[in-house]
Formats: structure tokens, C-alpha cells, sequence
């Protein structure tokens, strides 16, 4: 049996730490689940999970971690046969179950992940802000960026519905 989620929008206002301006995924998700914030918690970092429900993406630590936490590095692996990308995040705050910070730091994908679960009277309100950056494309074409990031939104909602479901 299922949790029921439910998502509603939450804005975003960043910038990337490069002090490039980074592009938002708009609207940001807020979902909340039936499940308490320690479960939720433990829903959205299980990184097999990850690879489970992100189509053509394994994800992985990178050594020496073992675990999340702060400092803690992972990659995502997107590919279709032989060509693919590597997105390389690295945990910067790591606050559970409250709150956690992980900076995209590849050559392909850049920006920033903001997560906060929030306790609620029957369950918790996980918040998902993520900017994205392009560091490869030159600065006339950082229009782009705004596309990628709307086109990318709604498959991040539905990675974290799935992942708190």
C-alpha cells in the first residue's frame, strides 16, 4: 500500500556559489507525505532508491564515503549505451532530518540542491529547491539555462513524489 503525496509549488530565489547566476526550476516542490520526517528523510538520500526511479541514471558514492553526510560525494550516471554524462554532487550541510545542502559540482550540470522535511501533525513537508547551471555554455547562450531548468522540473517532481511514495 501506498502513502498518499501531495505536492504543491513553493518559489525560489538563488544563485549559484561560482556567483554565476544560476536558473531556478520553477516552481519549486512541496509535498507532503503521510510519512514522519525521519522516514522521509531516509526516502529522499537512499541513493539505490535514486537509481530505482530516475530513468537511465545509476547513482553512486564516490570514495572513500560510505554514507551521506557532510563532505560526502556522489554521482549520477545518465546514460543511454555509450553516451552519457556524469553529474557529480557533493553533500555541503547535512542537518537529518531537517535539512541538507548538496552542491553540483561536474563539467555538465551544475547549481544547487536546498532540502527541508518539516514535521507536520500527521506526516512531514518536504521542500525541494534545486538551481541549475550550465558551466560549459558560453554567457550568450545562458537563456538556455531557463529552458533546461523548466524542462527539467517536472521530472524532479515526480522523482520525489515516486521517492516518498
Amino acid at each position: 500500500t501506498s502513502t498518499p503525496v501531495w505536492v504543491s509549488p513553493a518559489p525560489l530565489v538563488s544563485t549559484a556559489r561560482s556567483g554565476k547566476p544560476a536558473t531556478t526550476l520553477a516552481p519549486a516542490p512541496s509535498v507532503e507525505t503521510a510519512h514522519p520526517p525521519a522516514e522521509a528523510w531516509a526516502r529522499l538520500w537512499d541513493l539505490d532508491r535514486h537509481t530505482d526511479v530516475i530513468p537511465l541514471t545509476t547513482v553512486t558514492p564516490n570514495p572513500p564515503a560510505t554514507r551521506m553526510g557532510a563532505g560526502a560525494g556522489f554521482t549520477g550516471r545518465t546514460a543511454l549505451g555509450p553516451l552519457g554524462f556524469d553529474d557529480v554532487m557533493r553533500v555541503e550541510t547535512w542537518a537529518p532530518p531537517e535539512s541538507a545542502t548538496v552542491v553540483k559540482v561536474g563539467r555538465v550540470v551544475g547549481g544547487r540542491i536546498e532540502v527541508t522535511v518539516a514535521p507536520l501533525r500527521h506526516g512531514s513537508r518536504v521542500v525541494w529547491r534545486q538551481t541549475v547551471q550550465l558551466p560549459w555554455l558560453p554567457a550568450r547562450l545562458r537563456w538556455a539555462e531557463a529552458l533546461a531548468a523548466r524542462v527539467m522540473a517536472p521530472g524532479y517532481r515526480q522523482v520525489i513524489r515516486t521517492l516518498l511514495a
